[in-house]
């Protein structure tokens, strides 16, 4: 199977080495050389446009930054569905709103040919893109998931079927935007804990066995937070991106979310502040400079 991948990124990267791991034939091209070149060095071969490789492969996989992206690439009249060869099973595992992703099918499905679209947003960051235990939420035919589920597999561990196209990505939508909230909560906790005294320790040890136990506690407090190590696994600005995607949905079905808005802002706050490129849990380290 001759596999096209389009955005070698920090997720990207990792994810197509494994399929390159995984013994698929692996086609990349991109304007950066150094993953490029490390691509090459896998054992992938040099594609000479994206086009080409809507031309010549068996699927089609892209990650880019958002929405306005995947519309360039599926639906300008010289993109990927214009150039499609007969079969192409194309996959978009960015996070982008579940209805641009609506859009690239219905696009797909309105075409003369016989194509297939499959949303795949992931969850998981790059140590999950690295291990190649990514969660991958993916909305398709039944179908074409039976058909790609070994490349899904080759780059995740978990593999869940939700729907039609988009219906993955409105999933994913809802997962980060509990993960940005709780996180929001879990700082300011931590701001009040310091305050009234309570040992980290002593914090730790009683919400781990209470009510207040989570998992982004567990891994976001005790892992990032206590420690003030915020190196980036997931950037602060991706997850206001993907907040954003929720503000967005939120106000387009008119939504009542006054949490979520408040959440958004105050991530629009640390990146406003230089945080943007820091691990999304440096809010913390935001909210605690803010302390009288």
């Amino acid at each position: 199977m001759k596999i096209g991948f389009i955005g070698l990124g920090k997720m990207g990267l990792p994810m197509a080495k494994n399929l390159c791991k995984a013994g698929f034939m692996v086609y990349v091209k991109s304007s950066n050389a150094e993953s490029q070149n490390e691509m090459i060095k896998e054992g992938a071969i040099a594609a000479t446009s994206y086009n080409a490789m809507a031309k010549e492969c068996d699927v089609v996989i892209t990650i880019v930054p958002a929405d306005k992206e995947i519309k360039e690439l599926y639906l300008t009249e010289n993109g990927l569905i214009a150039n499609a060869k007969e079969g192409v099973t194309f996959i978009d595992m960015t996070s982008a709103k579940g209805s641009t992703k609506e859009l690239v099918n219905e696009a797909i499905e309105a075409i003369n040919k016989d194509l297939s679209f499959v949303d795949a947003p992931v969850s998981g960051g790059v140590a999950g893109a690295v291990n190649g235990t990514l969660t991958i939420m993916t909305g398709c035919k039944e179908t074409a998931f039976e058909e790609i589920k070994p490349v899904l597999e080759a780059m995740g561990k978990n593999i869940i079927y939700t729907g039609e196209a988009g219906t993955a990505s409105n999933v994913k939508m809802l997962n980060q935007m509990l993960n940005a909230g709780n996180t929001a909560v879990a700082a300011e906790v931590l701001c009040m804990s310091r305050k009234l005294g309570v040992s980290d320790d002593v914090l730790k040890t009683v919400v781990s066995q209470s009510s207040g136990q989570s998992f982004v506690f567990d891994r976001n407090v005790t892992k990032f937070m206590m420690s003030g190590d915020h190196t980036p696994g997931f950037r602060l600005n991706l997850m206001k991106k993907d907040v954003s995607l929720f503000v967005d949905a939120a106000n387009e079905l008119s939504g009542f979310t006054p949490v979520t808005k408040l959440v958004y802002d105050m991530f629009v706050a640390c990146a406003n502040n230089g945080m943007g490129d820091l691990n999304y849990t440096s809010i913390h380290k935001w909210l605690e400079e803010n302390q009288k």
